[in-house]
């Protein structure tokens, strides 16, 4: 889903290549403690709290990496000017 939500906010053709599954030891390296899969279970939360999410998964990474995009596309910009004044 993640792919999928970078390319519409990216303008960028989604990824053709399959998914790798990668440890984190393998990809952070040993010593790293996180867990490997985290696959977060809404019924206990619901169960414990009584909360449910109002907002969809996808809707809450399209405005992440929406957000995101912008701004690291201005930081570059901003680099770019810098760099080009100090020439």
């Amino acid at each position: 889903m993640m792919t999928e939500v970078y390319a519409n906010v990216s303008g960028e053709p989604p990824l053709d290549e399959p998914m790798t599954d990668v440890s984190s030891s393998q990809f952070y390296g040993e010593g790293y403690d996180d867990s490997d899969k985290r696959i977060p279970d809404m019924t206990i939360i619901n169960k414990q709290l009584g909360w449910n999410p109002k907002t969809p998964l996808k809707d809450l990474l399209e405005t992440t990496l929406t957000y995101q995009h912008k701004t690291y596309k201005e930081a570059i910009k901003r680099q770019m000017s810098q760099a080009s004044a100090s020439s």
